[in-house]
């Protein structure tokens, strides 16, 4: 009987903590894994604003922000600001705000939170700057669901580009190709490809890195790739097989 009064408080509890959700300010989601890019360092363009919301109606949680990695940057020059704090650079392994930030039940954080890059710096691109959102208890414990997003800049990069990158994780080397279709992918999505008439001819699941897929045995014409995230987010672009 113990027993069962034990699990039942665990599960009360569990169930008890909250949620939190990630968004921009527009109130575009940001998911978990997702990449958002930016192709310059110019302010405002390169700001990326945010909400992290509180899911629960009946319970306060307590938010901080872990820089998980920094890839072709050293952190310099990077502002992250959230809460009472608002720093000019970053380093990987820390966490922020020095203090959590208090969201009430259905509570969000400030107006001017957000994350933002200026410094192109030299070297090997794309830069990454990755986070993860995640929420603590009392005695510092973390509980409940995190979110981890990566801030991408990469001067290269399209406006189609950003779009593709930021709806499945995915770029498309070059839309025109011989034998080979080059991908940077970010996140694990699901790639198809079709010919003009809408038949399937190719699918593929793809994983975390730069890769390239053999479409010699295709001819000569136009096709259609469809890219569908993990989280159902679909996105697709042309391609011209000479």
């Amino acid at each position: 009987m113990k027993k069962i009064l034990l699990l039942v408080f665990v599960f009360f509890v569990s169930a008890m903590q909250a949620q939190i959700a990630l968004s921009r300010r527009n109130g575009s989601p940001i998911v978990d894994g997702q990449v958002v890019a930016f192709n310059t360092v110019v302010y405002p363009a390169c700001e990326m604003d945010f909400y992290v919301t509180n899911l629960s109606s009946t319970t306060s949680t307590n938010v901080k922000i872990a820089c998980e990695a920094l890839i072709n940057n050293d952190g310099t020059g990077f502002e992250l600001c959230f809460g009472n704090e608002c720093l000019p650079n970053v380093e990987q392994g820390e966490i922020y705000p020095s203090i959590p930030v208090i969201l009430g039940p259905n509570g969000r954080n400030g107006n001017f939170d957000h994350l933002l890059n200026t410094n192109a710096g030299t070297g090997n691109l794309p830069k990454d700057f990755v986070f993860r959102f995640y929420q603590i208890n009392g005695t510092g414990n973390e509980v409940s669901n995190s979110i981890t997003m990566t801030y991408r800049y990469d001067s290269t990069l399209s406006i189609d580009d950003i779009n593709q990158l930021e709806t499945s994780g995915v770029i498309v080397k070059s839309t025109l190709v011989n034998n080979e279709l080059s991908l940077d992918v970010l996140k694990p999505s699901q790639m198809t490809l079709y010919d003009i008439t809408g038949k399937l001819v190719y699918s593929k699941k793809l994983e975390y890195g730069v890769q390239t897929v053999d479409v010699s045995n295709l001819s000569s014409g136009v096709f259609i790739l469809k890219f569908t995230s993990e989280e159902g987010r679909v996105s697709t672009k042309k391609i011209l097989k000479k």
